[in-house]
């Protein structure tokens, strides 16, 4: 698992959604790359922002 702040997070999803309308074509290379970038950006818009004071007390669960 790794961490990214919000706004790494929102500039991802960003950066699919370019990806996504930069891809021209219809082939199944073209259509599976554009769906598995959905599914990403589905999932990453889904996550909820998480604060730095709930990453340390989370943290600070994990290691006890």
């Amino acid at each position: 698992m790794i961490i990214i702040s919000n706004s790494q997070r929102d500039q991802i999803v960003r950066f699919i959604d370019i990806l996504c309308q930069a891809l021209k074509g219809d082939d199944t290379r073209t259509y599976n790359t554009k769906r598995l970038a959905r599914n990403l950006q589905k999932r990453l818009r889904d996550k909820q922002p998480v604060s730095a004071d709930e990453l340390t007390a989370a943290s600070n669960r994990n290691q006890q």
